[in-house]
């Protein structure tokens, strides 16, 4: 009687254990969410850059998630209104081109 509530106990502390053991190899998914640097975006220099810009000394306009940036641009064209960057610029100007941006609303 002693020995099967011996062997009974192992088998739920071995299978306690896989399963500890395999969800601390689980992958987290990454945080799409994370507090961006925002810039605003000029068009000045069609030039040099023909898809805008950061100007140098450009201060960040905002450090948020992309869904708490209020856009300062009026209603116009499709243009980058700001850009995100993971962390501040440190280069410029810059003409880097995000996928994190925020264009100008359409009319």
């Amino acid at each position: 009687m002693k020995s099967k509530l011996m062997y009974g106990l192992a088998a739920l502390l071995l299978a306690f254990g896989l399963v500890l053991g395999l969800s601390a190899f689980k992958q987290s998914a990454p945080n799409k969410k994370a507090p961006m640097y925002w810039y605003q975006v000029s068009y000045d220099d069609p030039v040099n850059y023909p898809d805008g810009y950061i100007k140098s000394g450009t201060p960040v306009y905002d450090h948020a998630e992309k869904e708490q940036v209020e856009s300062p641009c009026a209603v116009g064209t499709e243009l980058d209104c700001l850009r995100g960057f993971d962390s501040p610029i440190t280069n410029f100007p810059d003409g880097t081109l995000t996928e994190n941006k925020i264009q100008k609303p359409a009319n």
